[in-house]
């Protein structure tokens, strides 16, 4: 990738040499388009911050949490968020949206083909590993310790 092109265009760049559908939103200098994991699919919006120097890849669960569920995915995304190396979960606590967020600084730096396609397939990766046992805790047949026990071990 070009070192003239800002993180915006380099984002973009990424998505069309590997050959992506996606929907371009520039007044966010985003990108979003749907991606498909073993489990799910799920909405991916990857930003470019130009100001801040940082990109984020965000990986959004269909659907909303339902607010008698939130305690519980509240519980399994924390002990998720804890064995993870890279990246976290979020939960929007006034709607219940859930999504997987990776980023990374950019400041004094270029990010490689092979970084954004790693940021890319590991936020899908860690949201589809982590998706069956999210839905049994949503679905109340599993608490949060065993889901997460289940998918860890």
């Amino acid at each position: 990738m070009e070192q003239s092109m800002g993180l915006y265009e380099k984002l973009v760049e990424f998505f069309k040499r590997d050959n992506w559908e996606f929907r371009v939103i520039p007044h966010y200098q985003a990108i979003e388009m749907g991606v498909a994991g073993e489990n799910s699919t799920y909405r991916l919006v990857a930003l470019a911050d130009e100001e801040r120097s940082i990109v984020r890849f965000l990986v959004f669960l269909e659907g909303k949490i339902p607010e008698p569920r939130r305690r519980d995915i509240m519980e399994f995304l924390t002990r998720a968020n804890y064995g993870l190396l890279l990246g976290n979960f979020e939960m929007d606590l006034s709607d219940g949206e859930v999504r997987f967020r990776c980023s990374t600084s950019t400041e004094g730096s270029e990010l490689s083909y092979e970084q954004y396609r790693n940021m890319l397939y590991i936020s899908v990766g860690i949201m589809d590993r982590y998706y069956p046992g999210l839905q049994r805790v949503v679905q109340g047949s599993a608490d949060p310790a065993a889901a997460i026990a289940d998918i860890e071990s």
